[in-house]
């Protein structure tokens, strides 16, 4: 009896291995169809961890899409001090 479950467990997992082969390639071939965003996979990673119950802290944020001369006029629309002495 021992030797029967013991083929079937061997039999399972040549299954199992065969279907982890099988799902690898599907993967590496959507991966080459199309490359996910950065942004989806923050927030598919930050999901995951709220889910989880991780408590997440703000520690750097980076605006890549914008210039310099940008981010001085942005500023200088928000400054809030006078622009001249009287």
């Amino acid at each position: 009896m021992e030797d029967t479950t013991l083929q079937e467990l061997r039999d399972a997992v040549a299954a199992l291995t065969e279907q982890v082969a099988v799902l690898e390639a599907r993967v590496v071939s959507l991966e080459d169809c199309r490359a996910i965003p950065e942004a989806d996979l923050v927030a598919i990673g930050a999901a995951v961890a709220a889910y989880f119950g991780h408590k997440a802290k703000v520690r750097a944020i980076r605006y890549g899409s914008q210039t310099r001369w940008a981010a001085a006029s942005r500023a200088r629309v928000h400054d809030r001090s006078v622009p001249h002495v009287r």
